[in-house]
């Protein structure tokens, strides 16, 4: 098989994510009463949450290119271009999309994002990384 992607780097960002989804977890379980009752669980939190989705679309961006796919003009862009190659499961396309979404909400539209929205999907969305994640350590790291 021959690899065009940077081994070292997918990892680097598999394992960065592994952490944050980890750290996050801890959030699972609180109530939202608890969870805002200190401004610095929800804006951990959703700072957590951007980046480990950031690292997920900066791992599609990097497949893209490096595969020759040519330079993704958008992150929705990116994760469409890992899917429509297989590389990535097609059913989860939306769900990846939505993600690349929330996380142009939190840079760009930050005052719109609530508290509580962040905290259902800690509860609800975590798990749909593991397909992703699951998808790429198959296709480029397969000794792992």
């Amino acid at each position: 098989m021959l690899v065009t992607v940077d081994q070292d780097k997918v990892r680097q960002k598999l394992q960065f994510m592994r952490a944050r989804l980890k750290e996050l977890e801890r959030f699972q379980n609180m109530t939202e009463e608890d969870f805002t009752a200190d401004r610095l669980f929800p804006s951990a939190a959703t700072r957590m949450l951007q980046i480990t989705i950031e690292a997920m679309l900066d791992l599609c961006a990097h497949i893209a290119v490096r595969e020759g796919w040519g330079l993704p003009k958008s992150y929705q862009e990116a994760v469409s271009l890992v899917a429509d190659h297989g590389i990535i499961p097609r059913a989860m396309l939306d769900t990846y999309r939505q993600m690349a979404r929330f996380r142009n909400r939190v840079v760009h539209l930050y005052d719109d994002v609530d508290d509580a929205e962040v905290l259902r999907i800690i509860r609800e969305n975590l798990n749909d990384f593991r397909p992703f994640m699951a998808a790429v350590i198959e296709r480029y790291l397969p000794e792992t």
